[in-house]
């Protein structure tokens, strides 16, 4: 099941927990060759604050030779680059959520149909597709 939400936000339901996802999600990666320049456990850093919240977690990575050249279409799209997905525990089912690239581009200005948004667009909805199963 996937939805998009008014805001540009995917959500795709994902089979296995959070943690076979996020492995999942780290592999293909990997196995592509794309640079993952952070991970972040939401969950384990509320732990440590003393607080408790469902697996989330946030992988940032990218492509530079794709996302310079957003970057030099509009320089402030730096603000949502890297690339990031979400993985969490939502009422029992694992989701996998991204923000759509058209989106992002437009909110900086770059027209949706400049050709490194489309292949941004594409790679984000085959690495969604490959991780749910």
């Amino acid at each position: 099941m996937e939805s998009t939400r008014d805001d540009g936000q995917v959500h795709v339901a994902c089979q296995g927990t959070v943690p076979e996802v996020w492995e999942r999600l780290l592999g293909a990666l990997d196995g592509m060759g794309v640079p993952v320049f952070c991970a972040v456990d939401h969950a384990a850093n509320a732990e440590g604050a003393g607080l408790r919240m469902p697996a989330t977690r946030v992988v940032t990575f990218g492509n530079p030779a794709v996302g310079t050249l957003l970057m030099l279409e509009a320089p402030s799209i730096a603000l949502d680059l890297p690339l990031r997905m979400l993985v969490r525990e939502a009422g029992g089912v694992t989701m996998l959520s991204y923000a759509r690239p058209e989106v992002l581009a437009a909110r900086h200005g770059i027209d949706p149909g400049f050709a490194p948004v489309g292949k941004v667009s594409a790679f984000m909805a085959g690495l969604a597709d490959r991780v749910r199963r």
